[in-house]
Parts: structure tokens; C-alpha cells; sequence
């Protein structure tokens, strides 16, 4: 008989890492050969902006929720899966579901998709410490997405709880001559931390200085402001910085990774393990990106793109224009990016990394 898995998440809408993981998690059918798995749907289908905020709704929901919880623990005590919030309000409700399943006699493990938990953890005042210690030490194990964001968990769990379990994204099936596209593409939402801005001014600079060159920067743009101030400075690229507001998903987002040179994704703020990152080396992009998160240990600077400490607009402005005037080394960082995806970053790999580890938790004493 198999053992009981509660997946507990959001799902799209919005698009962000977390629904999106949770849609792919939901879904492997290698952890439905091992587990008998069960969906905990925590969506709040507004704008990504309502994220992790203190309000009267997401208050009610988180009560709702825990409610809802712990009626779905009756029964056979199995694994909880739990992508643990980064956000204090999301993270007070996160340490109740720990809780309960615990006491229940639940396995609870939980996945860091981001990098800021530690943070978040040290600026508390210490009787929220405390609780949230108290929780934390309840937990079977922690995963995260990379060697190098060890560090987010390491005042917060011991070390032997601690596991890699990096992203994964299909295959888009989409993948044509490597980086042979014609624009330089920024995908993702259109935040400020996903370092927009600055990518923009990179742009900017490339199409002062090369005549062809041309640039797409899609995604959701929830903040109008933010919306209004990409499209003024676009219009000064005379049509050749294109702003579309708007998320992409499925045959539409590999359709338009396929058609691209490379992509431009240079975060300013901590990130996990982007997946918009592993759908480009998926299509065969090279990336230009920084050093933020995974990035590091999943793009090989100089081989599958360029990573770069900080996002500097005039150094990301030089690497782009190093890859627009050599189609040939566009061709083999593509090339180097598609067969890490293969090596790495499949789908197929990630669940399989992630099923280990839950038969590990789920079989130990």
C-alpha cells in the first residue's frame, strides 16, 4: 500500500515559482507511482502582489485553511509536503499546519523555493523566534534548490535535515538552432527585484549602439506605475524595445523562447532556482543573468551564458552585444545550455530527486 502524501500549495493564477511548482508537484506522475498523493489547495488567485501581505482576506484564508487542514489529516498518518512560505504572514500560517501534522504523527517536510527564510527568521523579534523555532524543530527534513543556498536554513534546522533538491522544468520541444533567434528576451514578471530596470537600461544601450538590434521584455506587471515608467523608457528605442505586460504560459512562452538570441534575467534581490532560467537553457539559450540563488551553480559562466555579480547596466549591455555580434558563440553557449538542461535540469530529474527524498523521510525511523 502506498503512503499518504499532502501536497500543500497554490496553484497558477498568478505565475509565479511557487504555482507553478506546486502544478508540477500535483502532477508528477513518478510521485503518483510512489505516493498516494493528495492536493491541500492554498490559491488566492489575486495579483502576485497580495503575496505574503497582512490583510483581512489572506488573515480569513489562513484561518479557513488550517481549519480545512486539519480535517484532511484524518486517517493513516503519511507525509506532508510543505513549500514553506518566506513572508511572515504566510510563514505564521505555514508553522500551524506544521504543527498539527506533527502532533498527528505526520512526517512534515518542508521546500525552500526562494533564499530569504534565514533572513526573514533573523529580523523577528525573539518571542517569534522562539514559535517559530519551536516549529521548524518539528520538521523531518528541509529541501533546497542548490548547493549554495545552504546557508538560508543553516540557523534554523541541523544540518543532517537538511537536503538538495533543485527545479526541473519540461521540455518544451521547441528548441531550434541555438540562440539563433532574432530579439534579446527579459521574461518573467516585471518586478523591480527581478531587475528590470536595469535590464531595460542595458537594452537601451545595445540599440544606441547597434542599429538591429532589438529587444522583448514580457511578463505580468502588476504595478502600474512600475508598467507606465518600462513603457516611457522604451519609447525612446524608436519600436525596438517592445513592453508586453502580460504573462505567457505554455505553447505561447516556447514559441517565443524559441524565436529568441538569449535571455536577459539579471535579479537584483535573492532569488531560488528560476525557472524561467531552465526553460531558456531548455529552448537553448544562452542566459545572461546574475549571480543570485542557483544561478550560479546552474548557468556555467562563459560557457552557457554569462553570470554576473551584480546587475550593472553597462556590463550587461557588453555581454549582450558579445553574443549579438558572434552568431557562432551564440550557437555554442546554446548548445552548452541545452545539454546542461539535459544533464540536470529535466523534468524527469527533478521528480525523481524529489521522490527520493520523500521515500528517505518516508522510510525512516
Amino acid at each position: 500500500m502506498k503512503q499518504r502524501l499532502i501536497v500543500i500549495g497554490p496553484l497558477p493564477p498568478p505565475h509565479h515559482g511557487v504555482t507553478v511548482s506546486t502544478s508540477l508537484v500535483v502532477g508528477s506522475e513518478e510521485l503518483q507511482r510512489r505516493f498516494e498523493v493528495e492536493h491541500f489547495d492554498t490559491s488566492d488567485h489575486r495579483t502576485i502582489e497580495n503575496v505574503g501581505r497582512w490583510d483581512a482576506r489572506n488573515v480569513g484564508s489562513a484561518l479557513v485553511a488550517i481549519s480545512r487542514f486539519t480535517l484532511r489529516l484524518n486517517g493513516t498518518p503519511g507525509i506532508v509536503y510543505l513549500p514553506i512560505s518566506q513572508g511572515l504572514p504566510g510563514l505564521t500560517r505555514d508553522t500551524f499546519f506544521i504543527r498539527i501534522a506533527a502532533a498527528r504523527d505526520w512526517k512534515v517536510v518542508a521546500h525552500l523555493r526562494g533564499s530569504e527564510l534565514g533572513d526573514v527568521y533573523a529580523r523577528q523579534p525573539a518571542p517569534i523566534r522562539a514559535w517559530l523555532r519551536r516549529a521548524f524543530d518539528r520538521l523531518d527534513s528541509v529541501a533546497v534548490l542548490g548547493e549554495s543556498l545552504r546557508h538560508a536554513v543553516a540557523d534554523i534546522v541541523p544540518v543532517d535535515k537538511v537536503a538538495v533538491v533543485p527545479n526541473g522544468t519540461p521540455d518544451p520541444g521547441r528548441a531550434g538552432p541555438p540562440g539563433q533567434g532574432d530579439p534579446g528576451l527579459f521574461l518573467g514578471n516585471l518586478r523591480r527585484r527581478k531587475g528590470v530596470l536595469e535590464a531595460l537600461e542595458a537594452a537601451l544601450m545595445v540599440v544606441g549602439q547597434r542599429q538591429d538590434a532589438r529587444f522583448v521584455f514580457v511578463g505580468d506587471c502588476s504595478d502600474q506605475s512600475l508598467a507606465r515608467e518600462l513603457q516611457l523608457t522604451a519609447q525612446k528605442a524608436d519600436g525596438r524595445i517592445e513592453i508586453r505586460s502580460t504573462a505567457v504560459t505554455g505553447a505561447e512562452k516556447a514559441d517565443l523562447l524559441a524565436s529568441s538570441a538569449f535571455l536577459l534575467f539579471p535579479p537584483v534581490e535573492p532569488e531560488g532556482h528560476p525557472r524561467v532560467v531552465l526553460e531558456a537553457m531548455a529552448s537553448g539559450l544562452p542566459v545572461i543573468a546574475t549571480d543570485r540563488g542557483a544561478i550560479a551553480e546552474t548557468v556555467v559562466d562563459g560557457e552557457c551564458g554569462y553570470v554576473l555579480p551584480d546587475p550593472v547596466p553597462s556590463q550587461l549591455a557588453e555581454r549582450m552585444a558579445r553574443l549579438l555580434d558572434d552568431p557562432e558563440l551564440r550557437s555554442s553557449m546554446g548548445r552548452a545550455a541545452r545539454d546542461r538542461y539535459l544533464a540536470r535540469f529535466t523534468e524527469a530529474a527533478a521528480d525523481r530527486a524529489l521522490a527520493d527524498w520523500l521515500t528517505r523521510v518516508g522510510t525512516a525511523k
